[in-house]
């Protein structure tokens, strides 16, 4: 089931965060506690959908976005290895995109880490393109735009 967010969801959202996107990131991420601090206070930026087997149960799968003016900013995006190529990624990004339409954004952009070969091939099936790389942050920065529904008209 995919549903909003809840306080009570930090925990595995770390979770996934340190297992899932800390290993194929080029930077050097804060350990335990400081991990924690760090992704909370991003997801306080924007609204975060999880993925969980029941309303109570540990996420195995989320995307935190952020609106910013007629753009919508997927930050993070991660699924279990265990839950990858069950479509969860591409389920949450679409709800994602449909989020940010409502909201009146006409685009989508979002950073992949520039080793992550599969992020950035998982990111062009769903329509992004590679508008820039930037080195600074050792990541592709992809676009989208939201004016023409590709993902739901493909599905």
């Amino acid at each position: 089931m995919i549903r909003w967010r809840r306080q009570g969801d930090d925990r595995g959202i770390v979770e996934l965060v340190r297992t899932q996107l800390v290993p194929i990131s080029p930077w050097r991420h804060p350990r335990d506690g400081r991990l924690r601090f760090e992704v909370q206070k991003r997801l306080r930026r924007g609204p975060t959908l999880v993925v969980a087997r029941t309303r109570q149960s540990v996420p195995f799968a989320f995307v935190h976005m952020e609106i910013r003016g007629n753009v919508l900013f997927v930050d993070l995006l991660a699924v279990d290895s265990r839950h990858q190529n069950r479509q969860w990624g591409t389920e949450l990004m679409r709800r994602a995109e449909q989020y940010g339409r409502k909201r009146g954004c006409t685009v989508s952009h979002l950073f992949v880490d520039e080793g992550n070969t599969r992020g950035v091939r998982f990111y062009e099936r769903l329509g992004y393109h590679v508008i820039s790389h930037i080195e600074a942050l050792k990541a592709f920065h992809m676009h989208k735009s939201l004016e023409y529904d590709s993902l739901s008209s493909a599905l």
